[in-house]
């Protein structure tokens, strides 16, 4: 495992990072069947029956294209797509966007506590990393997902709440209309809790699954490391994201971690 020879701290994305969004989906993520359920809720309050017929495949491929890497750019890119809307240009302000992000919130929470649970192996990799380079207290989460949804996983699907405080996670509600990834607001925001200086940056481990979160990362200067939970090794738009090491599993890690085997 190549890793800088000095580390200082870990910044983590959660979805696909730390949580398998993948477990229950038969296609895409947990997500996916919660904005769906949404997207088919709001079309029949509306009668817009275009809606109702974007299909589990549509609707995943709708969040990887979008342009906004967040739940607003993907519904946005369904509204477009199926002729709902007229521009591709996301308006946070469109009524029947904001009803179905309001329902797909509310109806997440329900979906996240039957179907989510970590990454295998993520739980047991996090304490042996932050053990390892005595960083306990020097851990925080960039995410765009929603703060609710961080606290369900943190809470109530893993042990991991020590690691990762309040005043260490960044959320969709912390990040700038228009900053998600790839934009590295939320990884210069999950920085600057950690009470580095600007030198320290090179030596902050950031772990990320997605193409655009490997681009957040390396834009907000951090050292990036890839965990192949979506994104196959060789697959070409991880690769063109430049993250520093790509890690096939967490197993191998910790392997790597506790002396055992390479990585």
């Amino acid at each position: 495992m190549k890793l800088p020879d000095t580390i200082k701290a870990a910044v983590f994305d959660v979805d696909d990072t730390l949580l398998d969004n993948q477990a229950g989906a038969t296609i895409g993520t947990i997500h996916e069947i919660t904005r769906l359920r949404a997207i088919r809720k709001t079309a029949e309050k509306y009668d817009l029956p275009t809606l109702l017929e974007v299909t589990e495949q549509e609707n995943m491929e709708a969040f990887n294209n979008a342009k906004h890497h967040s739940l607003e750019g993907a519904v946005w890119k369904t509204l477009f797509d199926r002729g709902v809307v007229a521009t591709d240009e996301l308006d946070r302000e469109n009524e029947i966007l904001k009803e179905i992000i309001l329902l797909k919130n509310e109806l997440h929470k329900g979906t996240l506590r039957e179907l989510g649970q970590p990454v295998l192996d993520a739980v047991e990799f996090v304490a042996a990393f932050a053990e390892n380079y005595g960083i306990e207290n020097k851990m925080a989460i960039a995410s765009t997902a929603f703060r609710q949804d961080l606290d369900i996983f943190l809470d109530e699907l893993t042990p991991l709440r020590s690691y990762f405080p309040d005043e260490r996670i960044v959320s969709f509600e912390n990040v700038s209309q228009g900053n998600t990834k790839p934009h590295p607001e939320a990884f210069n925001l999950a920085f600057a809790t950690l009470g580095l200086s600007e030198e320290d940056r090179p030596y902050v481990v950031a772990f990320e699954d997605d193409p655009r979160g490997v681009q957040s990362a390396k834009a907000a200067g951090l050292y990036v490391c890839a965990i192949t939970t979506r994104y196959s090794a060789d697959d070409p738009r991880l690769l063109e994201a430049k993250p520093d090491y790509i890690m096939e599993n967490y197993a191998d890690a910790i392997a790597f971690l506790k002396g055992e085997s390479p990585a």
